[in-house]
């Protein structure tokens, strides 16, 4: 199982059996299809890779501890067919930071959100009477709750350990306002006196924030902005250094700042866009180092205004796709002149067979081609898998022969991180591992520097131009060959026509002298 990166489902699929792919760490996305209409217990519980998971809208039965500690899931979209959630379904789902829990839903397990602990918002509209006991144990991040209109009982510790809960909203008439403000309050301090219970919708910007003991005299301020749409969701989160007083907390510097975008639908990359752009600007230089990560659910394109919105910024864009594809777009290395387009980003990556092997020089090589051209610098990842961590790999790419184009070094996912320029879908490329002349060019990933002892890269990284053609269907090379050939027939053509014209010029008793100027 840890070989395992990628899944793809058949259509036509029903269900997903018990503790199918338990423990599979390496998959990094999930795309069920329509047909499925169970998944299974225990079934991608402990997938703590998972990133990108779209649930496919006839799911009907979610089994108990489906998706437990899937820790690095980013989104969860229950679909509104969905009728049973089983006893601890998301539970420490840690990065998801709102959910929407459908009117269909007639069952609602134990704890089925305990321990999300960036989730800020939740709407259950489930048809159940009673809100099931550690429904969100532990979810600090917490700050409004929608309640569906029948409750009738919380249950204890449904909400122990969200202490920053401030908002319930509840538009039900089986229960008055102050008979959930003192059930809230058994489990949040202060909130039966302070909290607020309201019938009106949420809507707009939520906020919330914690202050964490990093376990070694220091502490930190997390702070949490949640900007939901209909198509996508941001989510922007600030670690702040702060020093503990004898009166209080005193605010540091400007620390990290990470922006999780969301997208579910071609209209959720305005949206998105222009949430961000409002986060940035409210911030002023409040940022320090910004990174945006993007997840699409449902597509392997990128917007490109999205992407030109970033160019000359000191932002940098990492792209993941429903299928496992990431990109990493720095805006410095963007070319401002030259906008970029839109992309599919998706790739296929097979096994090269003895014969590649054989012409590449290497015992292990791969396949790679692209579904689409792209012409923008960016960290293009390919997962190779953990197997391969830490080795060397070498990308060639086809043209005319086989051309050698860079040697990284595989992180300790299992990705290999190629600089490229740009790539063509008409170009096939090939992945070497552990060349012998490799070790000493191998590009370190940045999140691994510190491992082999570097802190930082003195020398810019090159971007590799790869498979770009010209209007007439042809790439670089073969254009410059063309080129080459074009020039060499110019010269022997001018050299010709010279000759000729001063033979003649002899011929009519031309005689030529130091102090011609010819």
């Amino acid at each position: 199982r840890e070989n395992i990166t990628s899944v793809s489902f058949p259509s036509g699929l029903s269900s997903i059996g018990n503790a199918a792919f338990y423990e599979c760490k390496n998959i990094i996305a999930v795309t069920l299809p329509n047909s499925v209409e169970k998944i299974g217990e225990f079934a991608f519980m402990d997938c703590t890779g998972i990133k990108v998971l779209s649930m496919g809208t006839g799911i009907r039965t979610i089994g108990q501890f489906a998706f437990s500690n899937c820790a690095s899931v980013m989104a969860i979209n229950i679909p509104s067919g969905v009728t049973s959630i089983g006893t601890k379904a998301f539970y420490r789902c840690e990065t998801i930071t709102s959910i929407t829990v459908p009117k269909s839903v007639t069952y609602l397990g134990l704890c089925v959100f305990g321990y999300c602990r960036s989730l800020v918002t939740a709407n259950i509209f489930a048809e159940v009477d009673i809100l099931p006991e550690f429904m969100f144990y532990n979810c600090e991040q917490l700050v409004s709750v929608s309640l569906p209109d029948n409750t009738e009982e919380i249950s204890k510790f449904a909400f122990g350990g969200c202490d920053s809960l401030n908002t319930v909203y509840y538009e039900g008439d089986l229960k008055t306002p102050e008979e959930i403000q003192s059930s809230v309050g058994k489990d949040v301090p202060g909130f039966e006196n302070a909290g607020t219970v309201t019938n009106e919708k949420p809507e707009g910007t939520l906020h919330s924030g914690v202050i964490k003991d990093n376990g070694d005299g220091t502490y930190t301020q997390e702070n949490i902005t949640l900007a939901p749409n209909e198509n996508s969701s941001v989510t922007v989160k600030t670690e702040t250094p702060i020093e503990k007083t004898e009166d209080g907390f005193d605010i540091g510097e400007a620390g990290n700042t990470q922006i999780t975008v969301t997208i579910n639908g071609a209209n959720g990359w305005e949206e998105a866009k222009n949430a961000v752009e409002q986060e940035l600007e409210k911030a002023g230089d409040k940022f320090g180092t910004v990174k945006i990560d993007v997840y699409i659910s449902d597509t392997s394109e990128i917007n490109e205004e999205f992407v030109n919105s970033i160019a000359g910024k000191n932002i940098t864009l990492t792209v993941m796709t429903a299928d496992g594809s990431v990109w990493k777009i720095n805006g410095m290395k963007m070319d401002t002149k030259e906008p970029s387009g839109v992309y599919d980003l998706s790739y296929t990556l097979t096994a090269g067979d003895a014969k590649l092997c054989e012409a590449l020089g290497a015992q292990t090589s791969f396949v790679l081609t692209f579904n689409s051209p792209a012409a923008v610098n960016a960290e293009v990842l390919i997962r190779i898998g953990t197997i391969y961590a830490r080795q060397n790999a070498t990308l060639f790419q086809k043209d005319g022969g086989i051309n050698r184009l860079q040697s990284v070094v595989v992180d300790s996912e299992g990705y290999a991180h190629f600089y490229l320029g740009s790539v063509s879908e008409k170009t096939e490329y090939y992945i070497a591992m552990n060349l012998p002349d490799a070790a000493g060019e191998a590009i370190i990933p940045q999140n691994m520097l510190a491992e082999y002892g570097y802190p930082e890269y003195t020398e810019p990284i090159k971007y590799e131009i790869t498979g770009r053609e010209s209007s007439w269907g042809m790439n670089l090379g073969q254009v410059m060959g063309i080129l080459a050939a074009v020039m060499i027939t110019v010269v022997i053509v001018v050299g010709v026509i010279m000759y000729i014209y001063n033979k003649r010029r002899l011929r009519n008793g031309y005689v030529p002298s130091f102090e011609d100027e010819e």
